[in-house]
């Protein structure tokens, strides 16, 4: 059989993007490396634009159903002491990748999708005018396939994306904690070389996720567990926090090489959602949304292509179009906002900032939404 798509990785952007296509009446394959649930690093906050985005995917009483809480406040605080509070711009939610996942994954395959889980991709080659997508044990044929297999696989090497041959300082951790309640508040706490974001998810539990150089990983002794104990300690705000919680989850998720780096909408004729695509700082709190945000403007240009009504490059030049306009800025602003919370004084600088002037603090989080 040749499918229409195959999507490889049922993450966010994957799931959502076969759930859009297969709604659209077409053949589609879904093929994920893991088997659910699994715990992925991640910051797990939904900003406020997925609730629309869920609802047209038909899965937000699903999410609410699966114990998402709400979040309505944000906390900013930097090595210094100092702090910035202030409303979201529109209500968000909290939600594990344990329990959203499967969620997604599983009503693509309502909607139509073949789904395959443990089924890593190893190669994907262009066959005639389609693809040949091989796993460990088969073969699978499309005429179109979807990449969305997140921030760094094989895949990447084996496509020649450039982004691979470039290193990066910075790797990311992340567990679930208890016995400390965040009530409706998102946290984003600075430390010298690097951030951690709290955030609720279900159960009562608090997603502990954070970003450093690997510098600072270095001079803890090597491990999360020390960072944990030294240098987050020194930011007495977190401190007080941690103080307060303890570790729930078995072992720490971790990712290395995290790179911001633009790496292309499209490769070697393969559509890329998500983090394959780009991956927004964390300290802006919106790469859940744009996964859901991409896969949602890259269903009707594939659909268009499947239904002949122009070509592939007419599909990736208008999908990269739109993909830069509703990106772009909030990449940008992403970057920078990074730059400035991973040293301590200019953390400090712009929690002042934005405390002198809230209008400011207002501007960079709606322009870090959708």
């Amino acid at each position: 059989m040749t499918y229409d798509a195959i999507v490889v990785g049922g993450g966010l952007a994957g799931s959502a993007a076969a759930a859009h296509l297969a709604r659209r009446g077409h053949a589609v394959l879904l093929l994920e490396r893991i088997r659910f649930p699994q715990h992925r690093l991640c910051g797990e906050f939904l900003s406020g634009e997925t609730q629309d985005l869920f609802a047209r995917l038909g899965v937000l009483d699903d999410v609410q159903r699966a114990g998402a809480v709400s979040i309505r406040t944000a906390t900013l605080t930097a090595l210094s002491g100092g702090v910035f509070h202030q409303p979201l711009p529109a209500p968000a939610l909290g939600l594990s990748r344990y329990a959203l996942d499967p969620l997604l994954f599983h009503h693509a395959a309502r909607l139509g999708a073949t789904v395959r889980e443990g089924a890593p991709v190893r190669r994907i080659e262009r066959d005639g005018d389609g693809f040949a997508v091989s796993t460990d044990d088969e073969t699978f044929r499309a005429r179109h396939v979807v990449g969305a297999w997140g921030k760094r696989s094989g895949l990447d090497g084996s496509m020649q994306r450039s982004f691979v041959r470039q290193t990066t300082p910075w790797v990311g951790f992340k567990a679930h904690f208890e016995g400390d309640d965040l009530e409706d508040g998102i946290e984003l706490h600075a430390f010298d070389g690097g951030y951690v974001g709290m955030s609720r998810v279900e159960h009562g539990r608090t997603n502990v996720c954070w970003i450093a150089s690997k510098s600072v990983l270095a001079a803890a002794g090597g491990s999360p567990e020390a960072m944990l104990d030294g240098p987050m300690r020194r930011n007495p705000h977190l401190a007080a926090r941690l103080g307060r919680m303890r570790r729930v989850s078995e072992r720490f998720e971790a990712v290395a090489q995290v790179t911001f780096a633009l790496k292309g909408t499209d490769a070697d004729g393969v559509t890329m959602l998500g983090d394959t695509a780009g991956m927004i700082a964390p300290v802006a709190g919106d790469g859940m949304a744009m996964a859901l945000h991409a896969a949602e403007l890259a269903a009707p240009l594939i659909d268009g292509y499947l239904a002949g009504r122009f070509c592939r490059d007419d599909l990736h030049r208008v999908y990269a179009a739109r993909w830069r306009q509703r990106f772009g800025l909030r990449l940008r602003l992403g970057r920078m906002l990074h730059a400035l919370y991973v040293r301590p004084h200019t953390a400090d600088a712009a929690l002042r900032a934005a405390r002198a002037v809230p209008q400011v603090g207002r501007w960079v989080m709606r322009n870090t939404r959708g």
